[in-house]
């Protein structure tokens, strides 16, 4: 399932470790939409937490050429 501009944005800052207060204050977003963002996040890429998620997110970007 493809990720929205502002998902990609999301899991960028959230593979840096950050917690969603800081990434809202980064991305200028409530932290409760940081939290919709990572739920919807959660869902799409079928994994249950956020670590799975930020290892998702590496394996991929090295499957293409990105990291």
């Amino acid at each position: 399932m493809r990720l929205t501009n502002r998902e990609q944005e999301v899991l960028r800052v959230l593979a840096e470790g950050k917690s969603n207060k800081k990434i809202a204050a980064e991305l200028n977003i409530s932290h409760f939409t940081v939290r919709d963002h990572v739920s919807s996040l959660l869902r799409k890429k079928q994994v249950s937490s956020r670590q799975r998620l930020v290892s998702a997110y590496y394996f991929e970007s090295m499957e293409s050429g990105e990291f």
